[in-house]
């Protein structure tokens, strides 16, 4: 029997080290200055001519609204942009500045390229030699992607996601606003009743849901104010199939204790009366349709979808429970319905509405509501490179923001892929794995999310268990621990690593035997929901049937959401970066993975590792290791922890005992970092305002470290910069100081949470010299000294051995608290 052992505190050094700040501008010397002023002068005078007013019923309030090219190399800060008599609206992801200004002939502008181009006598502001071009904002930079896609056609009444640039002031974006639906009600009639039915105006957002015809969208379209006008989205459900087990009797299911955390499920509903659900359900509810208007069957649930999330949700492994003919569910149950029968979202409001108010109304009710599980996506919106955050992910990030006092985690399924480019079902089975790396196998809104969990599918590993020898059902994944062959994959914006995790979510069975019966050459039958290789979880329609089978990311993420919770009840004063780094840290690689994505130990390649990161994420978590620690399996954490941002933390990790280090098997170390920074969808240059990273050292006196990184940061020079301390250190002091973690500092630091990793050989060196010394450093990108002084994370480290012999726990827990009685007599 494995033992459980509580986690071990993380010795910090008190000591915090700050950074030193970069400069606001990095640009191209120009050949010909005076050349390349007149041209930038040259866009300006076309910009700020007066334009012939077009016959435009909408006539707003004409917002000098433009792009800055910057070169290859150029950046300018924030900072610098407003003292050019510029405000700063966005960052593109290809480097571009969209502003605007109130002062419509660009006065300081001008005044500054002119002394810039010598013309003038005074300072030559050099930073503006990082601008390639001043241009305008053009109509095509106003059509959403889901608009793009499926163009309004000229008789139809379309509900359309609006989104205007915010200037910074909310009482200027509601004019906006007011005039628009004022307009929208004077170009409506009874055949064409055009409205703005919902609104949203936010800290840096300005959305409202409109219904428009062809014509007035094409005016919208040419207003500068308008940022974008998309369809709006819609959820995309799986399918599947009613499961008779034989179920002779259960033991009467017990509510859980009142202080277990709570999971809201939003979805399609919850049906109630669900006799393994009624006894665990907290409250359902609709949103936010409180005169049933749209969704007229209650919180029940009519497609089935919500209430298959929500057995998974509460009781982690439904196959199991029934196995043991025992259901002891382990979290209370919320359910907020937020699509019809038909498995829409109301068109006349932002879906960013109805999360809002769902998990407002739910969070503020009931304190032990930690875990928001979201099994929805939108198909049509998938992740392309270099794209900026979707509008509903980035919703959900600042919900996560706004309310990090209750320690929300949220978890959102990845999403479903289907390889597009098969000719036909066997070619999928061909082409299996493959074809996941594909851009169109690329994860969707809202599992962007910065600071929720994303969660991919994996499959069980079986065949049909009804139909085990029939050789024309074949599952396609075959091996448990195989990617699902639907699930979709990363990275996510800014690079970050998503997935961020995977579990059970399904296979899909090719049935060759329904193409030979119809005589189909070509066209085979997928099944996502067949005994053995799909999910089980609870049916809607339990006066049938208890129990359903189910395929999809869907149900994976549900999985999570459990586990997120079982360690909310155990650690209920935890942080929700500390449940998370708890999960990643927990995370394995399956046994088996397909050959082209396995990598090699710490020789890896960099894109061998990125392929592998982009399918399973950190790996599959595991309650037991995430909650526990062992004999031969140590977890050192510290909660809650504010850093400076712009500064370093020092932490130490004891000693590694000799029998460790000498006993064969598989030794590995791990760091889990996790931090819930600002986030800003309009920045494409960084979409964290705040982002963090750490490096680890070993065989090296900590004095050593710390007096490199303080020097660091008092220096003017810039080889002398932090960023540079840990090559010169490795310089003087040789490459076998640095602990060389996988994935690498350049691609894990993306993200809001991080992993890096290393196993131990025998001819590893120097981890048998003393303590270890671990840097975690804060670092500021958009967000401003006034307004984000104080960023919160948490911290794991981890080590493990295979031998179970190995007292690794106890040995780590006397030097702890040797240390800490040597701190107390200090």
């Amino acid at each position: 029997m494995v033992s459980k052992f509580e986690h071990l505190k993380l010795p910090r050094i008190n000591i915090e080290l700050p950074r030193r700040s970069k400069p606001g501008f990095g640009g191209n010397k120009r050949p010909n200055i005076s050349e390349h002023s007149k041209h930038l002068l040259g866009q300006i005078a076309i910009l700020t001519e007066p334009v012939k007013e077009k016959n435009n019923p909408f006539r707003l309030d004409p917002k000098l609204i433009f792009k800055l090219k910057m070169a290859k190399k150029g950046y300018i800060s924030d900072d610098l942009v407003t003292l050019t008599g510029l405000n700063c609206l966005a960052r593109e992801p290809n480097k571009a500045i969209v502003v605007f200004s109130s002062d419509n002939q660009l006065t300081e502008f001008k005044k500054r390229l002119e002394n810039y181009s010598q013309i003038t006598d005074g300072p030559k502001y050099e930073y503006l030699g990082a601008i390639d071009d001043v241009v305008p904002l053009e109509r095509e930079d106003r059509i959403g992607r889901l608009l793009e896609l499926k163009p309004v056609e000229s008789d139809e009444l379309a509900a359309l996601d609006l989104e205007l640039w915010h200037t910074g002031d909310r009482k200027e974006m509601k004019k906006y606003l007011d005039d628009i639906t004022e307009t929208l009600e004077y170009l409506s009639s009874d055949t064409a009743p055009m409205r703005m039915s919902d609104r949203y105006i936010g800290e840096y957002l300005c959305i409202a849901r409109i219904k428009v015809s062809h014509e007035v969208l094409e005016f919208l379209l040419e207003e500068k104010i308008v940022k974008e006008i998309d369809r709006p989205p819609q959820p995309a459900f799986e399918s599947t199939a009613d499961y008779n087990l034989p179920i002779v009797s259960f033991p009467e299911v017990v509510s859980p204790p009142e202080d277990n955390c709570g999971i809201l499920v939003i979805d399609s509903g919850v049906q109630r009366g669900h006799p393994l659900i009624a006894p665990v359900l907290g409250e359902a509810e609709v949103f936010p349709d409180a005169n049933r208007q749209f969704i007229k069957g209650g919180p029940d649930d009519v497609n089935g979808h919500g209430t298959n999330v929500a057995g998974i949700a509460i009781y982690g492994d439904v196959e199991n429970c029934i196995k043991q003919r025992s259901f002891d569910p382990t979290a209370w149950l919320f359910s907020a319905r937020v699509t019809n029968d038909e498995n829409q979202y109301d068109e006349d409001l932002l879906v960013e509405t109805q999360l809002d108010q769902a998990i407002r109304a739910f969070v503020e009710q009931y304190p032990n509501c930690k875990v928001i599980n979201i099994s929805l996506g939108n198909a049509d919106q998938i992740y392309r490179e270099d794209q900026k955050q979707f509008r509903l992910a980035a919703k959900i990030d600042e919900i996560a923001y706004q309310y990090q006092h209750k320690n929300i985690v949220f978890v959102i399924s990845a999403g479903n892929a289907f390889y597009e480019e098969a000719k036909s079902d066997e070619q999928l089975r061909i082409d299996y794995p493959n074809y996941l790396l594909e851009k169109s196998a690329r994860i969707i809104d809202p599992a962007t999310s910065a600071i929720a969990l994303t969660v991919g599918s994996l499959s069980f590993g079986r065949g049909s268990i009804t139909e085990p020898s029939d050789v024309r059902r074949q599952a396609i994944a075959k091996l448990q621990g195989y990617p699902s062959p639907f699930t979709r994959t990363g990275f996510g914006v800014d690079g970050m690593i998503k997935p961020d995790v995977v579990d059970f979510g399904g296979d899909l069975v090719l049935d060759l035997s329904y193409r030979e019966s119809l005589d189909l050459p070509k066209t085979n039958i997928l099944s996502d929901n067949v005994a053995g290789v799909s999910v089980l979880t609870l049916s809607k329609d339990y006066y049938n049937s208890l129990f359903q089978l189910c395929s999809g990311t869907s149900f994976a993420a549900p999985r999570v959401a459990n586990l997120a919770a079982q360690l909310f009840t155990k650690y209920p004063d935890a942080s929700s970066n500390l449940i998370r780094a708890l999960i990643v840290n927990s995370a394995v690689l399956p046994e088996e993975i397909p050959p082209e994505f396995q990598s090699k130990g710490n020789n890896s390649s960099t894109q061998q590792i990125k392929k592998q990161l982009a399918i399973y994420g950190y790996g599959q978590p595991e309650l037991q290791r995430a909650m526990y620690s062992a004999e031969n399996y140590v977890v050192l954490s510290k909660d809650n922890i504010s850093i400076k941002v712009g500064s370093f933390h020092i932490y130490e990790i004891p000693q590694l005992p000799s029998d460790f280090l000498k006993k064969k098997g598989t030794r590995i170390l791990s760091i889990t970092l996790a931090f819930d920074p600002p986030t800003r969808p309009t920045r494409g240059d960084s979409y964290l305002g705040v982002t963090m990273e750490f490096d680890l050292f070993k065989g090296i006196d900590r004095e050593i470290v710390k007096n490199a990184y303080e020097t660091a940061t008092k220096t003017s020079l810039p080889d002398e910069s932090p960023d540079n301390t840990k090559t010169k250190l490795k310089e003087k002091h040789g490459a076998g100081i640095e602990v060389t973690l996988s994935p690498t500092s350049t691609v894990r630091k993306k993200g809001t949470i991080q992993r890096g990793q290393v196993e131990i050989f025998d001819r590893s060196t120097k981890y048998d010299r003393g303590n270890m010394t671990l840097i975690v450093s804060c670092n500021r990108k958009w967000a401003k000294p006034d307004e984000i002084e104080i960023q919160r994370y948490a911290l794991v480290a981890c080590i493990s051995h295979s031998d179970p012999t190995v007292d690794l726990y106890n040995r780590m827990k006397i030097q702890i608290e040797q240390r800490e009685r040597i701190r107390g007599r200090v």
